[in-house]
């Protein structure tokens, strides 16, 4: 696969209604935002900004199960979300037309808002026998939800590593289940450790993460520079030793067809009432505006832009959108 270059390497809930407020209750603007598979941590991370959002706005936020990423690009495509749980590569591909968005591109989609990086989870069951990525080769394994960013990192990586397992595709529900009665030696999926569904199989099945080698983490960055060196720490799944991955960020992506004022206080929203959202989901206090501008790799919607530069940010050229500029 040719490398990708991007300006910036990383740095080593369901319906969410009846918003907050004080006084009589006020109409709020409805919208719709497409996220993840539920049984997922980024499911209740994705709810949880929505919530904040909806309690300190004028708009009401509702949060859709999807199949992930690709699902929620081509959705928006379609005009069928107004905001849409993306990644830094989604994003990337499908602004400038090329990797899965080559004959479907959009560059009219825009960045809002990093939520916190996420980490790939390559996980094996214990009676499998199997201890390196090697020992997949010719196995029975689910790449990750279908339609899903794991799926094609799993994809990309194993290509650059020649890892060449059975893949077995379905939603992630039904793999877990398939791991769990033995059908598969193990599953993936791009989230924020822990995730609640590999611990409820491990619970049941016990399970180990794959590690990468220095030399495998070495070799994909330089193929795939979106993606940074990453640890799931030891015992983070009771029992598991420590290992090591690849992370990238997350975040929420809308369309130029979805209003700068409503962008901007959307933004306005999240930020200033960012210490809710990280106080319930943890990985997001990783993340602060500064992080978005640092390391968005396509152009700011225009009302998130605004939103940035009132806070004084400097934002680099590349990321202003051209209805801005």
């Amino acid at each position: 696969m040719t490398a990708i270059k991007l300006r910036h390497l990383l740095p080593a809930s369901l319906l969410v209604a009846g918003a907050l407020t004080t006084g009589t209750v006020q109409a709020q603007t409805a919208l719709n935002m497409g996220a993840v598979p539920t049984g997922t941590g980024w499911f209740f991370g994705i709810s949880e900004g929505a919530r904040v959002i909806s309690a300190n706005s004028d708009y009401e936020i509702t949060v859709r199960e999807t199949g992930g990423t690709r699902e929620n690009a081509i959705r928006l495509n379609n005009g069928e979300l107004d905001l849409a749980f993306t990644e830094a590569l989604v994003g990337y591909e499908l602004y400038n037309g090329v990797g899965r968005f080559e004959d479907t591109p959009n560059p009219d989609v825009r960045l809002v808002y990093w939520i916190a990086p996420s980490t790939m989870h390559w996980a094996v069951r214990q009676d499998s026998d199997i201890e390196t990525f090697e020992d997949l080769n010719g196995e029975r394994f689910n790449p990750s939800s279908i339609g899903g960013g794991g799926e094609y990192i799993t994809e990309q990586v194993f290509g650059i590593l020649n890892i060449e397992p059975d893949f077995q595709r379905m939603r992630v529900n039904d793999a877990a289940e398939g791991v769990t009665d033995g059908r598969l030696v193990g599953f993936s999926y791009n989230g924020v450790p822990p995730i609640p569904l590999f611990t409820e199989v491990h619970s049941s099945r016990p399970l180990q993460l794959l590690s990468l080698t220095d030399e495998q983490v070495k070799t994909v960055i330089e193929e795939l520079p979106f993606l940074s060196p990453a640890i799931v720490p030891a015992d983070t799944y009771t029992g598991m030793s420590e290992a090591q991955s690849l992370g990238i960020y997350m975040g929420v992506a809308a369309s130029t067809e979805l209003d700068a004022d409503t962008v901007y206080e959307l933004t306005k929203a999240y930020w200033e009432n960012h210490d809710e959202v990280a106080a319930s989901f943890k990985p997001a206090a990783s993340v602060e505006p500064q992080t978005v501008v640092d390391t968005a790799t396509f152009p700011l919607h225009a009302g998130a832009l605004r939103y940035y530069q009132e806070l004084g940010l400097d934002i680099p050229e590349d990321i202003i959108p051209p209805e801005a500029q």
